[in-house]
Order: C-alpha cells, then structure tokens, then sequence
C-alpha cells in the first residue's frame, strides 16, 4: 500500500515515504519554527514583565492599604493612650495642685505662726537695744559733764522714774546757782514729743535752761537748732554750750539780785541763748573750733612724719660715720682695703647728703592735706 501524508492522509508520489516527507518537512519548518518561537518566546516574556509588574502593583497597593489601616488602628491606638495618659495626669496634676494648696495653707499658717513670734523678740530685743544704747549715751554724757565741771553736781534719774536723763547743779563755791537739765536721745529717729517732754522739764525743775542731746535732728538739721524754745544739740558740742550757760547762771547768781530781778535776767540770758543770733554765732564757734582741730591734726601728723624722716636721716647718717672710723682704724692698724682715709670719709658724707636729699622731699608741707 502506498504511504499517505500524515497531515492530510493522501496517498504519496512514487519514491517519496514517510521518513523522505517527514525530512523535508522539518526542513522547511524549521526557519519558520524559529521566528515562531522568538515571537512566542517574546510574547511570554512581554507578557512575563507586564504580570510581574502588575502583580508588583497590586502588591503595592495592598501593602499601602495594609499600611494605612495599620497607620489608622496605631492612631488610633496612639490617641487612646495618650487621651488615658492625659486623663492619668490630669488627675496626678489635680492631686498635686491639691496637696500643694493644703501645703500652701500649711506653711502660710506656720509662716504667720512664726512671723508673729519673730515680730514680738524684735519688738523686745529693740526694746532692749533701745534702752541699752540710751542708757550708754546718757552714762557717756554724764561722765563727759562731770569731768568737764568738776565743782558742780550732777544726778541721773533713773529708768521708770519720771524726770529728766541729767540734772546739773550749777555750783558757785559751795551755793547752787541754777540748774541745767539734759534730755539725751539716742534714738535713728526724731520725734516731736521731744520737745513736748522738755518743756514740762523747765516747770518741774524751774529752770528754763533745758537742752535736748541728740544723734538726730528734724528736717535735715545739724549742731545746734532751737524748736519751741528748746535747744537741740550734738553731743560733741555739748559742753560748749552747758559753759556759756553756766557762766551766766553764774554771773547772774553773783549778782546777788532779788528774786524777781534774778528770774528775769535768767528769762534774758535764756532768750539770748535760744535767739538766731547766739545760735548763728554758737555755730560759727564750733565750725572755728572743727577747723582748729582737723588743721592741728594735720600739722601733728606733717611733724610726725618729718620727725620719722629726720630720725631715719640721724640713723643713716651715724652709720655712715661708723663705717668711716671703722675704715680709718682699719688704715691705722695697717688693715688697708686700698681706699684711703679721705676717700673714705669722702664717700661715707656723700651718701649721707644723698640720703638726707632724698628723705626731706618725701616730709609733706603742713598746710597740704596729708
């Protein structure tokens, strides 16, 4: 039987079989079957990359969706504990505050507990300051009067008894002449009543010669001032005035004057000493004297220091003179260290000049301030 074609089973020409159209076959196939199978090869490789890519796509889109639910529920989670940590701490922060309110009236209590005994020791430790440093001023002024007039009498009144600080009994030999009445005030601040408490002084004691000591003075005021009739002192000129006073209580005394004439030459003398001219002339004085003495201290300390420059001037220049006659003995006894004797001499008075030259332009001028 004749062979058939495989494709279409139709008998096949003489001499050509099965195996010779099979051969030719697969020869005329195979360049089709090659380009056949790149495009196919190219085809499923295209088709390949755009699946890959799809499915890389959707991979990232259902990663975002994943990651935005999970970025939604961590919010969401994140809010609830922070809406539970701010409700935690508000309640801690309002505990706090409560505490610190109860701690607050605590200590402002203990405070004003505290405050109010700190107050009542100040008020009794300046109490007691006070009257220790009056009582120290009024002893300072006592002694200060009695060493200034040692023939007269002096009496301090003391603490709680009611009086003034000193009364001074003017002496004229062995008979009182008057009285001078001290009220000493050693006080940081000035008070009106002051003044008051003087003028009852000058009916009590009958005297109008009633001064009031004091470190400090109304409306900036200094040395001596008169207020209502009542002198108001600085310590320190003190007893310049108690001496003016004193020597016309004692003038007036030796004037052996009846009562009424006596009473009216004191009420003259006083108002003379309370006048703006005493008071203007007093104050001339003491600034006089307050020069005085601040030129004299200048002059003692211009003397001090030109008596230590001439007394270092005397050291050096018998010093020198030492080492002369020790160089003279020396030349003497043969023990020459090659300078002669007047070369020695000659050099132990130079430097002397030179140290007395240069010791008296360091002594300053007395009317210098030093």
């Amino acid at each position: 039987m004749p062979a058939q074609c495989p494709l279409c089973r139709q008998p096949l020409p003489e001499g050509i079989n099965e195996s010779e159209l099979q051969a030719r076959i697969q020869r005329l196939a195979s360049p089709t079957l090659a380009v056949e199978k790149k495009r196919l090869k190219e085809e499923y490789e295209t088709q390949l990359v755009a699946e890959r890519e799809m499915a890389r796509q959707r991979a990232e889109r259902q990663f975002e969706r994943e990651l935005r639910a999970a970025k939604e529920q961590a919010q969401e989670e994140v809010a609830k504990t922070v809406r539970l940590a701010a409700r935690e701490n508000e309640a801690k922060l309002e505990k706090l505050q409560a505490e610190r309110e109860r701690e607050k009236v605590r200590h402002e209590t203990e405070s004003a507990k505290l405050q109010g005994k700190l107050d009542d020791l100040s008020r009794k430790l300046e109490k007691q300051s006070g009257e220790q440093l009056g009582a120290e001023a009024e002893l300072d002024l006592f002694t200060e009067l009695r060493h200034a007039f040692p023939a007269d009498r002096f009496e301090r009144v003391g603490r709680g008894v009611k009086g003034a600080d000193i009364v001074h009994q003017v002496m004229d030999g062995t008979k009182v002449a008057g009285r001078i009445v001290y009220e000493s005030k050693n006080t940081s601040n000035w008070q009106n009543g002051f003044i008051a408490q003087a003028k009852k002084y000058q009916t009590q004691y009958e005297t109008p010669h009633v001064m009031v000591v004091t470190r400090v003075f109304p409306l900036k005021l200094k040395g001596l001032c008169v207020l209502n009739g009542i002198p108001v002192v600085e310590k320190r000129v003190v007893v310049a005035l108690a001496t003016v006073i004193r020597e016309g209580i004692i003038d007036i005394a030796r004037l052996r004057l009846s009562g009424k004439f006596r009473d009216e030459k004191s009420q003259e003398l006083f108002e003379y000493i309370v006048g703006a001219k005493f008071c203007t002339r007093f104050r001339e004085i003491t600034e006089g004297v307050a020069s005085l003495r601040e030129q004299q201290r200048k002059e003692r300390t211009w003397h001090e220091n030109a008596w230590q420059a001439e007394a270092k001037i005397h050291e050096r220049i018998e010093n020198r003179y030492r080492e002369v006659d020790a160089q003279i003995r020396a030349i003497v006894r043969g023990g020459s260290n090659g300078k002669s004797k007047f070369a020695a001499e000659s050099e132990g008075l130079q430097e002397a000049e030179t140290a007395i030259h240069e010791t008296e332009s360091t002594v300053v001028s007395p009317t210098a301030t030093p």
